[in-house]
């Protein structure tokens, strides 16, 4: 499961530090509670555990933890802290959160601390408060936003506390005191709120009065990602986070794994999957492969990443060294980000036509999948737009559509446009307003004449017979164009043949001008008479959203004639002694009379007007 990248810097963060994470998403939200023992352990594990944390896939992604919360922690002790946490991951900075503590606070165990990448989420400090829950402790109340979101929703509280420690009713009792203190503040937040519940809680059942208290009825009521059964035992294993050790040295306890002292509990609005949220299945004991029960964490091989047994190993190691807590790490969603677009100018359609201009819309919040909330979208068109529709907004780059009709009863230049809303909880974004607009045209109207709408016509030619071609030319006007009309193509002609063909004049664009379509019979060998062939015209609106297609129709027709006799020198048709007297009133001149051009009226103009002869 994985890959060599994590398996190298994985050991490589056991003998000295952590590799930054090349790409790695910096969306989702981690949280990492961990009780530091007064960093009473080594120090560099303390700081290799935290950038393992970073490289943790056990979600099915890595990210560096958004924020982290850590118990124990001495007025003395703050700054080698931050240090360490500065160190952990390069390139990665974390803020320190509003820190507070005193000398009895120093006395009972030391402090809540908190840092957090800036980049991920800010702190309202205004509203940090610090809690008194008993035994000497205060439990801290921090105030976190999102970065780059605006909604309330965004925003949530993490308490964090170190609760009295030990077996007996006494005990129990002071654990339900403070339990009972964190909850009144809780419950005097509005309901909805967003709250995560962590730290050493020290509970030592599911059946303990503190417990019972977390989970109680009110606006802070907090549920138990891991479910509200039995936490003991060899069963229960894989929840334990007390103690990696199985020997006491050097003020860290030991005892083996066999306790759930250590949670991250969160209100309702973290359970049910809309907006910011528990990414459901990422709540587990960091290095703790289940396993290890009354063991130490590093006895054997250990197998929290399954494929990759050194790497585990490794960690446990570190987690041995470090405390006698391990961290719980929990994975958070996003709100989505809407991003919404529609082309300002959807050009020219035809009247009455069935066309839609759409709202397109992504989520390009960032991240991995998981990590991110599903963006319901719904987009209302408003103006010329028409109808509404919804979608998943699907994350970047990929885009949705939400189709919208245009209302194209009506000719002219039509504008409208939509508004996009976000539907899920807690969007970026939430809302655009687009805009459009366009052009309704009529359709074209082809006609044979400028005049009138003209779908048939006839065009005829007359010629002699012994030529060799007839040209024959039809025009084709858009009939009543105007700037609120499509033009006109010229698509297809059909019907052609028996000597007819088509020159040229297909064309397109055809608006305030004709286009001539130059067709030509071949008559070469042709007798006389009269020839035709009725011509199919196809036509269209020029390409644009609903365009139609029509079909006129034109009949070609040519006649052919006999050519005029020569001897039939008084044109009437034939040749007789009409026309005998007339060459013989020529004969020795150069007139009429005179075919065969030579120039004289002789014998042999005489010969040719006799062969003639009818």
């Amino acid at each position: 499961m994985q890959n060599s990248t994590l398996l190298s810097s994985r050991l490589f963060a056991a003998g000295v530090t952590v590799c930054a994470i090349a790409g790695a998403a910096q969306a989702q939200l981690r949280v990492m509670n961990w009780n530091v023992a007064s960093i009473k352990g080594d120090p560099n594990a303390i700081r290799d555990v935290v950038g393992m944390a970073s490289e943790d896939d056990k979600a099915g992604f890595a990210v560096a933890p958004a924020i982290l919360v850590f118990q124990e922690v001495h007025a003395d002790d703050i700054n080698a802290l931050e240090a360490l946490v500065d160190a952990a991951i390069p390139g990665i900075n974390y803020t320190r959160g509003t820190f507070t503590t005193s000398s009895s606070e120093d006395a009972a165990g030391g402090a809540q601390a908190v840092f957090y990448r800036s980049s991920v989420v800010t702190e309202i400090p205004a509203l940090h408060v610090d809690l008194d829950t008993g035994a000497g402790r205060k439990s801290d109340r921090w105030q976190f936003q999102l970065v780059g979101y605006s909604s309330a929703a965004a925003k949530f509280f993490v308490y964090a506390s170190h609760l009295k420690a030990s077996t007996g009713a006494a005990n129990e009792d002071e654990r339900l005191f403070g339990a009972q203190v964190i909850r009144n503040n809780s419950d005097a937040l509005a309901q909805g709120t967003h709250i995560i519940y962590c730290g050493d809680f020290n509970l030592y059942s599911n059946g303990e009065p503190a417990y019972d208290e977390f989970l109680s009825l009110g606006n802070g009521q907090a549920s138990d990602p891991l479910g509200t059964g039995s936490w003991g035992g060899a069963g229960n294993a894989i929840k334990h986070s007390q103690s990696p050790r199985d020997i006491s040295a050097g003020g860290l306890v030991g005892g083996a794994m066999d306790d759930r002292f250590d949670f991250q509990l969160s209100s309702g609005e973290f359970q049910d999957g809309n907006g910011l949220s528990m990414i459901a299945g990422t709540y587990r004991s960091f290095g703790n492969d289940g396993q290890h029960y009354n063991v130490a964490i590093n006895s054997g091989n250990n197998t929290y990443w399954p494929g990759d047994v050194p790497g585990s190993n490794a960690l446990a190691d570190l987690l041995f060294d470090a405390s006698d807590h391990i961290p719980i790490i929990v994975d958070y969603q996003v709100p989505g980000v809407l991003s919404a677009a529609m082309t300002p100018n959807f050009g020219k359609v035809i009247q009455g036509a069935v066309v839609s201009v759409s709202a397109l819309v992504q989520n390009t919040a960032a991240g991995v999948p998981a990590g991110i909330d599903s963006l319901d979208v719904q987009a209302v068109g408003t103006g010329a737009l028409i109808g509404s529709g919804t979608t998943v907004a699907p994350l970047a780059p990929l885009l949705a559509s939400i189709p919208l009709s245009v209302n194209t009863s009506q000719v002219g230049f039509v504008s409208g446009g939509a508004t996009v809303t976000a539907l899920s909880e807690a969007a970026q974004n939430a809302s655009f307003l687009l805009s459009t607009s366009g052009q309704v045209v009529r359709a074209s109207n082809a006609s044979f004449s400028p005049a009138v709408d003209t779908n048939a016509t006839t065009v005829s030619e007359t010629d002699e017979v012994g030529v060799s071609s007839v040209p024959l030319s039809v025009p084709v006007h858009n009939f009543g164009y105007d700037l609120s009309q499509a033009l006109l193509d010229i698509d297809l002609i059909g019907g052609l043949g028996d000597g007819f063909s088509l020159v040229s004049g297909l064309t397109s664009g055809i608006g305030g001008r004709p286009a001539t379509l130059q067709f030509t019979f071949n008559a070469t060998g042709k007798p006389a008479g009269t020839y035709s062939k009725v011509v199919a015209i196809s036509v269209s609106d020029e390409d644009i959203p609903g365009s139609g297609s029509a079909q006129i129709s034109v009949t070609l027709s040519v006649t052919l004639e006999s050519a005029l006799n020569p001897a039939d020198l008084d044109g009437n048709g034939s040749v007789n002694g009409a026309d005998l007297a007339i060459l013989l009133g020529q004969w020795g001149s150069n007139g009429t009379a005179d075919l065969d051009g030579s120039g004289n009226v002789d014998g042999a103009d005489l010969a040719i007007l006799l062969g003639a002869w009818l």
